[in-house]
């Protein structure tokens, strides 16, 4: 399901479980609205687990496994426990949303440097094509196929290694950690990362579940390896009888400047709004980390992109030039 999709989805459940109307019937007019064949699937999904007797997440996790992902599962768990669907509903909708947007501004920003590119494996060979037409002679398209091909093979190839990457990391600690460390990029996933953690801490705070299960169900639904065994070696030191704060400086993973918010929050009384403040504030750090990269990836591409005009210039008027000499040479 695409994330316009699911962001439109959770918005109109959102909207309707708010009002009051009861969740069957609010999938019954949702269903009557002919939507898209993922979000249809999904909503039967989940009303065949209601008819079935199971709970909302359940449901979900059975029937619509397919089109969610641990932080949907999170957050609608816990906000149903919490008698609290509707916000868990709002809080997925403003996360797609968010995340919808970032990914088009990120898209939007590489379509120029792309079109430059093909443009800088076309040009340069125009020049050799007009002047074998003029003279009658062959001319192999050889010389922009192939080039064309290999930059989508390229690109291809870093789209599949960064999904894969991607994957991994949300499991493995070493590899989140190398991919916090890419420019640009692994700021926007830490934030992204914490934003997650924080949304789903605050919606278990919310339905008073244990803090072993809501540091685990948060670190989870992160999409991060790093908070991941952080959250679990947590966990297991709350379990032992530290606080929380105490337990998140006591594991490597967690920004110090978040374990100290929470710290004066669980002084306080206020960690539930602790929480929110951090899954809104990171959200927002994610949007700007994105337009940051939406703002200099696209100059680097141009970098490279001239710096291939310039060599097939170079090689172009050195042929030129070398073949004018050759040919004085001959005479």
């Amino acid at each position: 399901m695409k994330l316009s999709e699911k962001a439109l989805l959770y918005r109109e459940l959102a909207k309707l479980v708010g009002a009051n109307f009861h969740l069957d019937r609010s999938l019954e007019l949702l269903l009557k609205q002919q939507p898209s064949h993922a979000r249809r699937t999904w909503l039967q999904g989940l009303q065949l687990g209601l008819k079935e007797g199971k709970s909302v997440a359940a449901s979900i996790t059975e029937h619509c496994g397919a089109f969610s992902d641990a932080l949907e599962f999170a957050l609608i768990d816990a906000g149903e426990r919490s008698g609290r669907l509707g916000d868990a509903f709002s809080h997925l909708s403003r996360y797609f949303e968010a995340w919808n947007m970032a990914v088009k501004q990120a898209i939007g920003a590489m379509i120029y440097p792309l079109i430059l590119a093909h443009l800088g494996i076309v040009l340069p060979e125009l020049p050799t094509m007009v002047t074998s037409t003029m003279e009658d002679k062959p001319y192999s398209l050889g010389g922009i196929f192939m080039p064309l091909a290999i930059l989508w093979l390229i690109l291809l190839s870093l789209f599949l290694i960064w999904r894969w990457l991607s994957r991994l990391g949300a499991e493995s600690a070493s590899v989140d950690r190398g991919l916090g460390y890419i420019p640009l990029i692994g700021s926007a996933r830490r934030h992204w990362a914490l934003a997650r953690f924080s949304q789903v801490f605050h919606a278990c705070l919310l339905a008073s579940m244990r803090m072993t299960e809501s540091m685990q169900l948060a670190g989870s639904a992160s999409h991060s390896g790093l908070l991941r065994h952080a959250a679990k070696d947590a966990a297991q030191r709350i379990a032992a009888g530290e606080t929380i704060a105490g337990a998140m400086a006591d594991v490597h993973g967690f920004p110090i400047t978040f374990v100290h918010g929470i710290a004066t929050a669980e002084e306080a009384g206020t960690l539930d709004h602790e929480m929110n403040r951090w899954a809104a504030a990171e959200t927002i750090e994610a949007g700007d980390a994105v337009q940051r990269a939406a703002q200099w990836l696209p100059k680097i591409a141009y970098a490279f992109v001239v710096m291939y005009v310039a060599y097939r210039i170079i090689t172009m008027m050195s042929g030129f030039y070398g073949g004018m000499q050759q040919q004085l040479d001959n005479l």
